[in-house]
């Protein structure tokens, strides 16, 4: 994560207005180097003038970030001027849209070129070179509340959508790297979106036009939503939650938490709808059992029939692994001395876990038996995967002829259930 701003440099698409030009102010206080791209050169020449005049070193680069071309010559240009990126904010964006049955197939190009393949090719452009640094880098994502809720019109809040999933993966990908990833999901920031998206539409051909009927029917509309953007947040007052989320590896950057209950919603009727289509299912209950022999002391482990033996990942080096939706079972064996105590154990289960996880926090760590009386340590943890998702982990230890061999049981921090800790107990010795 970066701690210290002064020197490095910032690459910012949209840069000339709104959020872009907000996020530019500040990292221009904290005495960063700045790389500004925009369609809009008039308004580039006037940012470029007004931190030039306050000696903040600029280049700005004239940038339709729909073109992969012209984002690679913005990552060309600012490494050849510069040498470096730091921070990469892929910010630009429209907000075209319309009822869906009556949009062409031109009117969600546009959107998704810019909203979604502009952050595409900014992290084609910049990434493996960010990762060939080695040192601290972010890549900030700007998609919206839009694509948490669907409070948007169809274009918009399917390209914020996609920029939270890719969003994502990339901080998947990138944990344990030199590149910390965030995305942005603001409401209402104070810009001229409506206004550049006006104008930017002229260029455009085949794009739906509203009926002088439709026009007047939704001016009101238009104009509340120019209204609430006008009086919306000021882009420097959330450039500082952003720069606060660059310092602390935070990656979902909720700007209005007012909101929150909005999405909580969302999920919840997820959650009910799928009881609904489920509720008469019945819960599978045949179970089959796994025999370990080979370079071990002998033992079983019984888990329901519908976990889906896969192959372990080389990191976590596992003897077995077992699936089923977000749930893992993992079976680790490996020599330990038989003086080593079991409650000495869950330093080392810390420090494995640390290879794909952060902010691990142990839930409980005490000792207990296998049904056959055997001393075991049963230890459970929350954590991070990849620094994104919440999940718990339970692990069951025990020492046995020089080997120490632990069943370990993970899921989502709300799915870790007792009926899954029954798994843990069916270790056996023969």
């Amino acid at each position: 994560m970066i701690k210290d701003f002064e020197g490095k440099v910032a690459v910012i698409t949209g840069g000339a207005s709104g959020i872009g030009l907000g996020l530019a102010k500040a990292f221009a206080k904290r005495g960063m180097k700045l790389v500004l791209a925009d369609i809009n050169k008039e308004a580039l020449d006037k940012v470029s003038k007004e931190f030039s005049n306050k000696k903040v070193e600029v280049l700005t680069v004239l940038t339709d970030v729909s073109d992969p071309e012209q984002v690679s010559h913005l990552a060309n240009t600012s490494y050849e001027h510069y040498g470096r990126v730091d921070i990469l904010c892929n910010n630009a964006g429209i907000g075209s849209g319309g009822p869906i049955n009556l949009l062409t197939k031109e009117d969600w190009n546009w959107v998704i070129s810019v909203n979604l393949f502009g952050v595409i090719y900014g992290i084609q452009s910049f990434l493996n070179r960010m990762l060939s640094t080695k040192d601290p880098c972010h890549i900030i994502n700007t998609s919206s509340l839009a694509g948490l809720t669907p409070g948007d019109t169809g274009p918009y809040s399917a390209s914020k959508s996609a920029v939270i999933a890719i969003s994502e993966r990339l901080a998947l990908e990138c944990f344990h790297t030199n590149v910390s990833v965030s995305v942005i999901c603001p409401a209402f920031v104070r810009s001229n979106i409506i206004e550049n998206t006006e104008i930017l539409s002229k260029t455009q051909e085949g794009l739906w036009q509203p009926t002088p009927v439709m026009i007047q029917s939704a001016g009101s509309e238009i104009e509340n939503a120019k209204k609430l953007l006008e009086l919306g947040m000021d882009p420097e007052f959330m450039a500082e939650m952003v720069i606060k989320a660059i310092e602390n590896d935070i990656f979902y950057v909720i700007t209005h938490p007012e909101y929150l209950p909005l999405i909580e919603s969302r999920f919840e009727s997820i959650y009910s709808d799928t009881l609904k289509l489920h509720d008469e299912l019945v819960e599978q209950q045949t179970v089959k059992t796994k025999i370990f022999r080979n370079d071990s002391p002998a033992f079983s482990v019984t888990y329901p029939d519908y976990f889906i033996e896969i192959n372990p990942n080389p990191m976590i080096k596992a003897l077995f692994v077992a699936s089923y939706a977000d749930i893992n079972l993992e079976i680790h064996v490996s020599k330990i001395s038989p003086q080593r105590r079991l409650a000495e154990l869950t330093k080392k289960i810390v420090r494995r876990l640390k290879i794909l996880t952060k902010e691990i926090e142990i839930i409980s760590n005490e000792p207990t038996n296998l049904r056959d009386g055997t001393s075991a340590y049963e230890s459970t943890f929350e954590y991070k995967v990849a620094g994104v998702f919440k999940t718990q982990s339970k692990h069951l230890s025990v020492i046995k002829d020089g080997k120490w061999i632990r069943v370990s049981i993970s899921a989502a921090a709300n799915n870790l259930n007792e009926k899954l800790k029954e798994i843990l107990y069916s270790l056996e010795f023969e």
